[in-house]
């Protein structure tokens, strides 16, 4: 832990993120406790006895910690350790270090968060054994004549979909969305399938991605990388010059990328300047005319497009973080999105008519009592509210993230709305899609990082394989149901229980990957301790605010009292706090300016400390000078 001259004592109150209904957090809550809490620390030994200190806001909350290893940690070793509900002893787990070496740091999210680093040996003989597709076989469709191409981040470990477009004339063509065919290399029930199915998503952690597949199918085989040929699952859709689809249809395909575009590539391209292949450049263009015309359709809809830029932290070898940065969303950015999206929406319109076992992804309307909440928030700061009237509740909330306010409020609307929504989850029958105002909304793009995905893909083979009636339909119709009794004796609610783990286990992924980049960020601040920042108040609770810097992307808490001596209260909107005896007031939005004043990594915790000005003294009334002309 390191403190700045502006730190006085105390312990920041700690945010907790929205909770997710349908989280193993809240069942833990309502229906008792599942499994125990595991917790960084360091080890002291009292009496000749060790004790596990939990790091940051539970410091106080020691426990003596059960060892069963034959070489005990020492004094001072950084652990994690389990806190079981129903008890009052620590039980080690991991022991990271010695010192607080940044080189541990992802070692310690993924032993907290209980995600496995590694596959079993049987995994990856199993992955070993796969090989590359050298020709279209099976009554697969040679698609690789199509000028086709992936646009991913610099730092992307793998590619799982990628695009083409082929021109028809009279103004349509066909858009082909293909994805990786991983349902071909990962069959039901084989060691790699339960190994995926227990992990149901990669993670992407600060300087680390702990993959769904093993490397040889996530980075290799099923990665659609350029100049090899690869086995995909295609959208194949006839469209007009307006975005609209004529027709489409589902296919079994063997592309060959032409290039690998980052997102800088690619808008750099739509700017005007030329890329690595005519062809693609070409392509890209037309597509991207296309996109914005999709994303005009899908806002005519009534979906909310929310811009809340995520953080980017770039790690160096030893694991210390070199930079840190916003990440803007570009037009770029909206090419993949949208037809990722058109893509998704069109298998799920198919699951729909089809029938069957489908994994779809539902978003539920805001509840009411954040809905109200929300008004509050907007009215108490003096920010367009949602309006009355009989309009749907999205249209409002769409009226109101475009309406034109400041730069630097727009971001707080958008974060205001973002807090209002309910989570996106996992269900094995559809209830709508709120935030794209769709229905029949599923996840299929991205087989190599999400089981659901996976899963659904595994369904759409079947849809293409399925023998005509009276020709061996019978032995088809027992493997669907094999499949099926497989997939009940592994979840006691069948495909309900798989759901819900998946989406228990991508918020649980959520998590790991914001601890992870809120631990890089705090190291990113250890040089800067004392420096002096602008920043904008992004939380208010009781005891004071929590303000994020505008250079640096990182949120820390401010206790105003130790620098204006007054009492503070929050107002019923909770937007702001109130002076007493001042009547200074702090609301969301508000620019200070603050100083470094304590990080504790271990903790999570960042603590800054208010530079307030001095206080305001009225000047003495000069005398008024009158001239008199003469």
């Amino acid at each position: 832990m390191r403190r700045g001259p502006g730190f006085r004592g105390g312990r920041p109150w700690q945010r907790r993120g929205p909770k997710h209904p349908e989280s193993r957090r809240d069942r833990q809550e309502t229906e008792g406790p599942q499994e125990p809490e595991r917790l960084l620390g360091q080890i002291e030994i009292l009496r000749g006895h060790p004790w596990f200190v939990p790091a940051g806001r539970m410091r106080r909350n020691r426990r003596p910690l059960v060892i069963s290893r034959s070489h005990p940690p020492e004094a001072g070793d950084y652990v994690i350790a389990e806190y079981p509900w129903d008890e009052e002893k620590a039980f080690l787990v991991e022991v990271l270090g010695r010192e607080d070496d940044p080189k541990w740091d992802n070692q310690g999210v993924l032993s907290r968060h209980r995600w496995p680093a590694r596959f079993p040996r049987a995994v990856e003989e199993e992955a070993a054994r796969a090989h590359a597709p050298e020709r279209a076989a099976g009554g697969r469709e040679d698609l690789r004549d199509r000028v086709t191409f992936t646009m991913d981040p610099d730092d992307a470990a793998d590619f799982d979909d990628a695009l083409s477009w082929r021109p028809l004339g009279g103004g349509r063509g066909e858009l082909g969305v293909h994805i990786a065919d991983v349902s071909h290399y990962v069959t039901p029930g084989s060691a790699i399938d339960v190994a995926a199915q227990e992990r149901t998503t990669s993670v992407y952690l600060a300087g680390l991605a702990v993959p769904m597949l093993p490397e040889r199918l996530s980075s290799d085989l099923c990665s659609l990388v350029p100049g090899k040929a690869r086995f995909t699952l295609s959208v194949l859709a006839e469209m007009d010059e307006k975005g609209g689809v004529l027709r489409y249809r589902l296919a079994e395909g063997l592309i060959q990328s032409r290039a690998r575009l980052t997102y800088g590539q690619g808008q750099r391209i739509l700017d005007g300047e030329d890329g690595p292949d005519p062809d693609v450049t070409k392509c890209l263009r037309t597509l991207g005319a296309l996109a914005e015309k999709l994303f005009a359709r899908r806002l005519g809809r009534g979906a909310l497009d929310l811009d809340v830029p995520e953080v980017k932290v770039v790690v160096a070898a030893n694991g210390k973080p070199v930079s840190l940065e916003r990440r803007e969303r570009k037009p770029a950015h909206r090419v993949i999105e949208e037809f990722m999206l058109l893509a998704n929406t069109l298998v799920g319109e198919e699951a729909e008519r089809r029938g069957g076992p489908f994994l779809f992804r539902v978003h539920e309307p805001p509840p009411i009592t954040k809905l109200e909440t929300l008004e509050a928030q907007l009215k108490a700061l003096g920010l367009p509210s949602l309006g009355g009237g009989d309009a749907p509740i999205n249209r409002s909330l769409q009226r109101l993230v475009g309406f034109p306010v400041p730069p630097e409020k727009r971001r707080l609307v958008h974060q205001l709305v973002l807090r209002a929504m309910s989570r996106a989850a996992y269900r094995e029958s559809d209830a709508g899609h709120f935030g794209l105002a769709t229905r029949s909304y599923c996840h299929f793009t991205s087989p190599i990082r999400r089981y659901p995905d996976l899963f659904n893909h595994r369904q759409v083979r079947h849809w293409l394989t399925e023998p005509p009636k009276g020709t061996g339909r019978a032995a088809w119709m027992r493997r669907m149901e094999d499949e099926n009794r497989r997939l009940e004796d592994r979840w006691k609610e069948g495909l309900a229980g798989l759901a819900r783990h998946c989406s228990d286990n991508e918020s649980e992924a959520m998590d790991a990957e914001r601890e992870s980049v809120r631990i890089k960020s705090l190291r990113f601040l250890e040089p800067h301790l004392g420096d002096e920042y602008e920043g904008t108040i992004v939380g208010v609770v009781p005891r004071g605010v929590f303000v994020e810097l505008d250079e640096i992307p990182v949120d820390g808490f401010c206790r105003v009292s130790d620098a204006i001596d007054d009492d503070f209260r929050m107002d019923e909107a909770g937007v702001r706090l109130i002076g007493r005896r001042s009547r200074r007031r702090f609301s969301l939005g508000d620019k200070l300016r603050v100083a470094i004043a304590r990080i504790d990594v271990p903790g999570r915790e960042l603590e800054l400390s208010l530079i307030a000005p001095r206080a305001h003294r009225p000047r003495a009334r000069r005398k008024e000078r009158r001239w008199r002309m003469t």
